[in-house]
Parts: structure tokens; C-alpha cells; sequence
């Protein structure tokens, strides 16, 4: 027979779990457990961070966090992250920008060093991965996740964050599948070609905040303008990237 204990554990779990869909943050730890074949004392431990909005909230009544992330290359296995910025937004005005460099051991080719302009000097002496994934996670907590081919950046960002034991499941949304939807009418939907058609300009392109900047933009002009439709979280979901 289960101690009383264990069976209030497993359902306050239980509960839990069939409510965390429409939780607006959720942390849940999964309890260490021995390694019954090592016969040693080692533990795993795993983290899931979560943050879903309720289905009903309005999109101008939510955080919204605009990303981009710089490379090493395109596999989220075996490639890493060397830049991350973010513009937090409230009522889709900026309040907050995040912005680093992120330290790696892996050597970067000439196309990513002539693509992004960031040399293997300057990530010298800049936060290593766990320390600047750690600081991002606090700065888009409580904030849906919005970036310019999101299927790109959060296989990578989750990828990241799986090496550090955090499994990421966060509300997260693309600009290019807006783009797709709302723009048909332009050549392609490169964020080049958004800039262009919404009259901006880059203050650097290919680096973290310039190219954050300019998807903040062009968010907004697409909800103001051909996508203006999109009032809710709910509208959202053709957008959405798992």
C-alpha cells in the first residue's frame, strides 16, 4: 500500500499536469532519481520551463519578446549560439533590450565571420552559453517568444537549453509565417524585403538587435495594417512555432 504521502504527491502531479495548458508560467521540477544501476549516489535532474498564454487574452495586453540569434551554423545539434538580443515589449512598445555576445569553443568559418561581422576576438572573455541562456531566461519570463523564422531560432534555443537539463516549452510565434499569410504579394519575405516594404532601415544587419529592431517594426506594421485582424492569442495559432 502507498504511504499516504506518496499518493498526495502523485495527485497534486496529476493535477498539475492536466492544467498546464492554459497556465500563464509554470516550473515544474521532475524529483531526482538514483541511479538504481550505478549503485552510486548520482542524480538527474530536469526542469521544464513553460509559459503559455490563456487562449482569450488580448495580443496588446500581453509581454511580447522579439529575438534573433547569431550562429555558428544552421544544425541545432552540433552548431551554437554566439549572439542573443531581445526587445521586450509592452503595448508593442520596446522597454527593455538584452543583448550579448556568447563565448564558444567551436571555430568560426569564414562565411559566418563574413555573414555577421563577429570575429573570434570578440567572443573572448564574453558569458559562456549557460551563463547568458540563464539571463535570457529571466529577462522573457512572462512574455510569449516572437522572432523572424522562429523555425530557425527555437530548435536551436531549446537545443541550448536541453544541454543545461531545461526542457523549454514557450509560447512562441513567426513573423515570417505572417509574412506569408499577409505579404503574398512581395517576391519573397526575406526580412530584407520586409524592411523595404515597411520603409526601414537596419542601424546593422545580421547581428542579434539590429535585426530584433527592425522584426519589432515589422511586427507592427503587419498588425496595424494587413494583419490588424489578429486581436487575440487565439489568432495566433497558424503562426505559432512548437
Amino acid at each position: 500500500m502507498q504511504p499516504k504521502a506518496l499518493l498526495f504527491l502523485s495527485f497534486k502531479e496529476k493535477h498539475v499536469s492536466e492544467h498546464l495548458n492554459h497556465s500563464m508560467f509554470q516550473e515544474v521540477l521532475f524529483p531526482p532519481q538514483q541511479n538504481e544501476n550505478s549503485g552510486n549516489n548520482d542524480l538527474t535532474l530536469r526542469r521544464l520551463k513553460r509559459f503559455v498564454p490563456s487562449p482569450k487574452n488580448l495580443l496588446s495586453d500581453l509581454v511580447i519578446i522579439v529575438f534573433d540569434l547569431e550562429t555558428t551554423g544552421l544544425d541545432s545539434n552540433s552548431d551554437r549560439i554566439i549572439e542573443i538580443g531581445a526587445q521586450k515589449l509592452v503595448n508593442f512598445k520596446p522597454v527593455a533590450e538584452f543583448s550579448t555576445l556568447v563565448q564558444t569553443d567551436l571555430e568560426l568559418t569564414e562565411d559566418i565571420i563574413r555573414l555577421t561581422g563577429i570575429t573570434p576576438q570578440m567572443l573572448e572573455g564574453q558569458p559562456e552559453a549557460e551563463s547568458a541562456l540563464s539571463d535570457f531566461l529571466e529577462f522573457i519570463e512572462g512574455g510569449v517568444l516572437v522572432a523572424h523564422n522562429a523555425d530557425f531560432d527555437m530548435p536551436m534555443l531549446k537545443a541550448h537549453y536541453s544541454r543545461m537539463g531545461i526542457d523549454l516549452e514557450w509560447a512562441t510565434f513567426c513573423t515570417l509565417k505572417m509574412a506569408r499569410k499577409f505579404l503574398e504579394e512581395l517576391e519573397n519575405k526575406k526580412l530584407d524585403t520586409l524592411a523595404k516594404h515597411y520603409g526601414l532601415s537596419f542601424e546593422s544587419r545580421h547581428r542579434s538587435i539590429g535585426d530584433v529592431k527592425v522584426t519589432t517594426d515589422v511586427l507592427k506594421g503587419m498588425l496595424n495594417g494587413e494583419a490588424k485582424q489578429l486581436i487575440t492569442w487565439d489568432d495566433m495559432s497558424p503562426y505559432t512555432v512548437s
